[in-house]
């Protein structure tokens, strides 16, 4: 039997103050686990749609079913009821403020509707996401990278590398609890078919409550993505090349987000009212699913440098964008786009409180002044506090007085922040 991994996303449920908590994530990404594991332990009841007979007894009665059950309490597949979250705010108005009552999961988005599209839970629910499993987890390193990222001072004396078959067995491997723990078990096309059952699994149209769509369609849209890891949105480009009009790959777009099979980092550079997920940069939850998804299609990221790359910059934004929800400090994720003739990019960049911190990533071992110009354009920013180069290589390095090359390892080693502030 696989040891459990902890995980630090249930420490900070656990702190929630709100009287309702959502938590949502891809299928088989360990909701469940940790919700049994961390949660029933701190004293929470476990109930769960996936179950028929609790199914059912809900979906015929449900605030008799709910008035029946010990609180606090986990309630698993919560989307399959669509009327659950209007029943819960009615049930938990009438309980005392400043501490959680009931947990909600879900493997997809649970139901922001009712009250005339309104939340039926504004004000009484705190939302959590949880990710694939980062290297931090696996590794069991303390602390959140985030806050090491904002906070604490690189060590230069730290040396460490992986070859780059090395790091291309972490990115196939990725962080699904089931697969990543398992994956040298594991033959090619063994591996391959799990993946393959995965994605399909998630795109089952049984998922959210009256939603339908055209498998067919929806594997053709999302192969295209997961074959382009962290690629700039261009619904008409892709809509022309899969003879698609442009609204149909968006709401597909749309629905492998609330299915948590992709995710998106907007433009900073957008103006909030525009903040969509067009022209954001898409990467998938796990990059498994990327490298098995390409390796079907005959590509091998191995020989070609540029799925490499790209490849890279998910799994470096998969290693990051997860502990925002247990760190300390809390920033929106974004990547940075300056448009003109030469345009300038970083690949992720982090704004918390007029704080900015920029993570550019190049799978090359070494590094030039050059792989610095989009640090360097967005250091012009008041808000910029410092920057990274994520590379490939062994060393940190200090290159100016905000900026940092790091190794990728140091995403995960605790001895690469060594020296804190």
């Amino acid at each position: 039997m696989t040891e459990y991994i902890s995980r630090p996303l249930a420490n900070s449920l656990l702190k929630s103050k709100r009287k309702v908590a959502i938590l949502e994530g891809a299928r088989a990404v360990g909701k469940t686990m940790m919700a049994q594991r961390q949660l029933v332990p701190q004293g929470f009841a476990y109930e769960t749609f996936a179950d028929q007979n609790t199914y059912e007894q809900a979906r015929t009665d449900l605030h008799n079913w709910l008035s029946g059950l010990q609180l606090p309490v986990v309630i698993d597949e919560a989307q399959r009821v669509a009327d659950l979250p209007l029943a819960i705010k009615e049930m938990v108005d009438a309980l005392p403020s400043g501490r959680l009552y009931v947990v909600l999961t879900g493997s997809a988005i649970i139901n922001r509707g009712g009250l005339s599209g309104q939340n039926p839970l504004a004000r009484r629910v705190q939302r959590y996401t949880m990710s694939p499993l980062t290297q931090r987890e696996i590794q069991g390193t303390p602390g959140s990278l985030v806050d090491d990222l904002f906070e604490a001072e690189p060590n230069v004396s730290y040396k460490e590398s992986l070859s780059r078959a090395q790091l291309l067995e972490l990115m196939t491997a990725g962080g699904l609890p089931g697969y990543a723990t398992q994956y040298r078990e594991y033959e090619e096309w063994e591996r391959e078919r799990l993946i393959s059952n995965n994605i399909r699994t998630m795109l089952g149209n049984t998922i959210l409550p009256g939603e339908k769509l055209d498998m067919a369609t929806a594997q053709t849209i999302l192969d295209r993505l997961l074959c382009v890891p962290g690629g700039i949105l261009n619904s008409s480009a892709l809509g022309n090349a899969l003879a698609l009009d442009r609204r149909t790959v968006e709401r597909y777009v749309s629905i492998f987000m609330r299915r948590f099979l992709v995710h998106d980092l907007p433009n900073l550079k957008t103006a909030p009212n525009r903040q969509t997920f067009a022209r954001a940069k898409i990467h998938p939850v796990d990059t498994s699913l990327s490298v098995q998804t390409m390796l079907s299609k005959g590509e091998d990221p191995m020989k070609d440098a540029v799925a490499y790359g790209n490849t890279l910059e998910s799994f470096v934004a998969n290693q990051i964008v997860p502990a925002v929800q247990w760190s300390r400090v809390h920033p929106d994720c974004f990547y940075w786009r300056q448009a003109g003739r030469a345009p300038k990019e970083v690949d992720l960049v982090m704004l918390s409180r007029n704080r900015l911190v920029g993570v550019e990533v190049k799978s090359a071992g070494s590094v030039s002044r050059e792989d610095f110009k989009g640090l360097a354009a967005l250091a012009e920013d008041a808000r910029f506090e410092r920057g990274y180069l994520v590379y490939t290589g062994s060393r940190v390095m200090k290159w100016s007085d905000n900026l940092w090359a790091i190794p990728v390892t140091a995403l995960w080693d605790p001895a690469a922040f060594a020296a804190t502030k």
